[in-house]
């Protein structure tokens, strides 16, 4: 009878379940409101389309996230009539994701559709534009002061699609509104100069530096400018950068007193080094202490097969340049020992900035594929530096903005080149980033914020002697303690 009595659906049990049901309405409300508000505090999208159309790039967001006047940007959708191109619509339409994109990060960007009278700002717009072509983006900037520039980008120009199929296949959008609005913020270009005359690497080259060079001059602003040193009896005042790739041929003792003044004006240096190539310049980077090996590193545990100067670099030092770089991998294949020669003084910062592993040496035989490169007594073995920074204080600053004079060199200059920037997508990841960031560093200028690796737990790898070992432990020596464990329990009830 108690039994029946439980299953009866009387006015107390409804009053309890309608009181849990409440408490559990009241319960999601609440965490829902929650989940809103800390949406709303810390608000954070993730981009999970196959084609990444609403992701930025690292360079778009640090540009927006740091745009300090406004950007206001009028589209005309409308195309000629003659026009046959079948992918416009396509491309229009990815301009117009980007441009939101660009809105939702910055409240400094806004864009309009121009369709009539009514379209936002209409009146500054036609203060500023007569013409109307169509497919065109009409960019304006106000700068303090009430200053105005501006800009027009015909939509043609950022995307190569088939005009007859409708396919988009290369958007270029996204880099050319970056610099668009860099150049409306009057910001100035940086100057790099190159150095030429000993068969350096230059950007020239489409070959083996167009990727970087495309990449900096679109999206960093930089201008790369050809200097013979034997030419000049000093280094331009305008230059933000001294770039020497990879040279070949010697250098005479005037061009490197050229360079060494420039130093002592509070200039900055970048070097490339050719392993097993002497120039000359090794002799003037000893002096600012730094030593290069006439060798090449090679490691036999963290490399790029096939070849063990594939260096996969995972050592990065405590550096502004550095930062972030945790847990990340960085190719630098045929790499020489750049070594920093510690010095006593406060007006020097020498750091070594990334080393191979710690069973690294460096070569002083041959490399190639039918040597069989292994360290011999005079070679040094040990976390080989690849990359080495200077820091010092300029003797004769050209300004107060040069007062410290930067030397950054590489043991290698591959990874500048095409055969590691295979693409502009590289700049998305940390292999291409880090490049950009030193130059950043050299040339003043606030750096990327790469975006580092979390740790992963390796798997186990164990010898045939330590799984046998383990298979006796397993097996016999636990279930024999179990055994052992039984039988002495048995003895001690029975007594």
């Amino acid at each position: 009878m108690s039994g029946e009595r439980d299953l009866e659906w009387g006015r107390r049990k409804r009053v309890l379940a309608w009181v849990h049901f409440s408490i559990q309405i009241v319960a999601l409300v609440a965490v829902l409101l929650m989940a809103n508000l800390l949406a709303r505090k810390f608000p954070a999208r993730a981009d999970l389309t196959s084609r990444r159309t609403y992701a930025l790039s690292t360079m778009a967001e640090d540009l927006l996230r740091n745009l300090k006047y406004d950007v206001e940007i009028w589209m005309n959708t409308e195309a000629y009539a003659t026009s046959g191109d079948k992918a416009l619509p396509l491309g229009v339409r990815r301009t117009q994701e980007v441009l939101e994109e660009f809105h939702r990060r910055s409240e400094h960007v806004k864009w309009h559709v121009l369709s009539d009278q009514n379209t936002p700002g209409y009146d500054v717009f036609r203060k500023h534009w007569s013409a109307v072509p169509p497919a065109t983006l009409f960019l304006l900037s106000t700068l303090p002061g009430g200053r105005t520039n501006q800009k027009e980008i015909d939509i043609q120009e950022i995307y190569e699609g088939n005009a007859t199929t409708g396919e988009l296949n290369v958007y270029k959008g996204e880099p050319y509104l970056v610099q668009a609005i860099r150049e409306l913020g009057g910001s100035n270009k940086r100057i790099v100069y190159e150095s030429e005359g000993h068969r350096e690497t230059l950007t020239a080259d489409v070959r083996r530096m167009s990727t970087l060079a495309n990449f900096l001059k679109i999206n960093e602003g930089v201008e790369f400018r050809r200097l013979p040193l034997n030419e000049y009896k000093t280094i331009p005042i305008d230059c933000d950068l001294l770039m020497i790739m990879a040279p070949e041929q010697p250098f005479l003792q005037d061009e490197l007193d050229v360079i060494k003044a420039y130093l002592e004006r509070g200039g900055s240096l970048l070097v490339t080094i050719r392993p097993k190539v002497r120039s000359g310049i090794e002799k003037l980077l000893e002096e600012y202490n730094i030593r290069v090996g006439d060798n090449v590193v090679c490691d036999p545990v963290q490399y790029s097969a096939p070849y063990v100067t594939n260096l996969q670099i995972v050592d990065f030092n405590v550096h502004a340049v550095n930062r972030n770089m945790a847990n990340v991998k960085f190719l630098m294949p045929q790499s020489c020992t750049v070594d920093p020669v510690p010095r006593k003084d406060n007006n020097w910062i020498i750091t070594p900035l990334a080393m191979a592993g710690p069973s690294s040496w460096g070569e002083k035989g041959g490399t190639g594929p039918g040597d069989n490169p292994k360290p011999d007594a005079d070679e040094s073995v040990g976390n080989m530096k690849v990359i080495v920074s200077v820091e010092k204080t300029a003797s004769q600053p050209m300004d107060a903005q040069h007062k410290m004079a930067k030397i950054d060199v590489w043991g290698s200059a591959i990874p500048f080149t095409n055969a590691l920037m295979q693409g502009p997508y590289v700049f998305q990841t940390a292999q291409g980033q880090y490049v950009v960031n030193h130059f950043r560093w050299l040339m003043e200028r606030e750096l990327l914020e790469i975006e580092p690796k979390r740790g992963v737990v390796k798997p186990l790898d164990m010898t045939g002697a330590a799984l046998d070992r383990l298979f006796w432990t397993v097996m016999v020596g636990f279930p024999s303690f179990g055994v052992a464990l039984g039988l002495l329990a048995w003895f001690l009830r029975r007594k």
